[in-house]
């Protein structure tokens, strides 16, 4: 966590040269329309789009984007639809003119959401361009995927009702707990915690070999070829 400067710290590792970057991050605090405790679903609910060819996309991308951190967006340059604030100006990394990857993780981020799948994507050959603020040198591609803690319906059918049932009290907001204090995160009970573990490691492996959608098409295509696993 880079704090408000670089938030999900994705630049130093862009400057260093590295061309595969996995980054863990929930990146829906973007108030009023969203905070720590925004689940994918209402976003989905929000601008359900999962086509360019819907009639309504850039009416569901438009209001896709105000669920969405402008502290992510801005390394897209796409920096918000208020004032610019915290850093964001200066963290603009790559050539996206139309914001096209955006549109991209919106299609496949709703689509895997409605295959009941992990919101896992990477997108794939994001050119660097300079950043004189923090050194950054242009010319070079960046493959970056990005995971998102929801909770997919793959998940949790396969946990019994009498081990956790998700419209309790403990395990309503699983996995975006409050957050909003910094010592919320000390409040977490045992169960809760133990949860967040069993998702991340169930993410990882239910999607070694990739991820598809409702119809069949590849919208991840797996850590196993990121780590270059046959």
């Amino acid at each position: 966590d880079g704090g408000s400067n670089d938030l999900m710290g994705l630049i130093p590792l862009v400057d260093r040269g590295t061309k595969n970057i996995i980054s863990v991050y929930n990146f829906n605090q973007n108030p009023p329309s969203s905070n720590f405790t925004t689940t994918y679903a209402d976003i989905y609910k929000a601008a359900p789009c999962t086509s360019m060819d819907d009639p309504d996309f850039d009416k569901h991308f438009k209001t896709w984007l105000t669920y969405i951190n402008p502290r992510f967006t801005c390394f897209f340059g796409f920096f918000g639809h208020g004032p610019i604030n915290h850093a964001n100006i200066i963290n603009h990394i790559f050539n996206d003119p139309n914001i096209d990857h955006l549109k991209e993780l919106m299609m496949k981020y709703n689509s895997l959401f409605e295959a009941g799948e992990p919101l896992i994507a990477t997108l794939n050959d994001l050119e660097v361009i300079d950043n004189p603020f923090w050194g950054v040198k242009g010319g070079k591609t960046v493959n970056l995927t990005l995971m998102w803690f929801n909770l997919p319906e793959k998940f949790s059918s396969q946990i019994p009702k009498d081990a956790a049932e998700f419209t309790s009290e403990e395990f309503k907001n699983v996995p975006e707990l409050l957050v909003d204090n910094p010592t919320d995160a000390l409040k977490y009970s045992q169960p809760q915690v133990n949860m967040m573990g069993y998702l991340g490691s169930w993410m990882v492996d239910h999607s070694w070999d990739g991820l598809k959608g409702l119809d069949g098409e590849v919208l991840f295509e797996g850590f196993a070829k990121i780590f270059g696993e046959k």
